[in-house]
């Protein structure tokens, strides 16, 4: 939760995050509504992953919409996983993700093979492009093992593993920032 409280307060009260004031990158894949039914999009994904700071086991979220777009939901410690839950369905968070780009994106699926990409924050306020991929395991599990910069100009490989986990209901993926 701590995480989560932090993001939030980091774009909501930096004014230099404000989408009006951005000449930020743009995303690179094609806008496509998915139809499929390699992974299911009634609730969210999320990926376990140790601290930096403490040995404390987190957990990242992320919804996928049936537009094509993805959104980060955050991240938290597991213990706070349902505290972050209802904060999914304030209003408080509804309008502060509608507001920035960060954590905005979209996905790609073809067969086995899941591609998407989001606006992260990036210091002095400009959210930068990264493109993560992965394969699809079964209807509820995916595998991400690399995250680079759509220029080339950055790769890391990546090892991480999200399950599906049914919720209603989701934040609305309509946003200002993606048509």
């Amino acid at each position: 939760m701590k995480h989560l409280i932090a993001y939030l307060i980091l774009i909501t009260s930096c004014g230099c995050c404000s989408s009006e004031f951005m000449n930020d990158e743009k995303l690179t894949l094609p806008k496509k509504i998915y139809e499929g039914k390699e992974l299911r999009i009634d609730g969210y994904y999320y990926s376990e992953y140790i601290g930096f700071e403490s040995r404390d086991i987190y957990v990242r979220t992320y919804f996928f919409f049936q537009d094509g777009v993805v959104l980060y939901g955050g991240a938290t410690e597991k213990s706070e996983l349902p505290k972050l839950e209802n904060q999914f369905i304030t209003t408080k968070y509804i309008n502060a993700i509608k507001k920035y780009k960060d954590g905005w994106g979209l996905f790609n699926i073809a067969g086995d093979k899941i591609v998407f990409e989001r606006w992260y924050p990036h210091s002095p306020g400009q959210p930068k492009v990264y493109i993560r991929e992965g394969t699809i395991l079964n209807d509820t599990t995916y595998h991400i093992s690399v995250s680079y910069r759509p220029d080339g100009s950055e790769r890391i490989e990546q090892d991480e593993t999200y399950h599906f986990k049914q919720f209603s209901p989701k934040p609305d993926s309509t946003n200002v920032f993606i048509k």
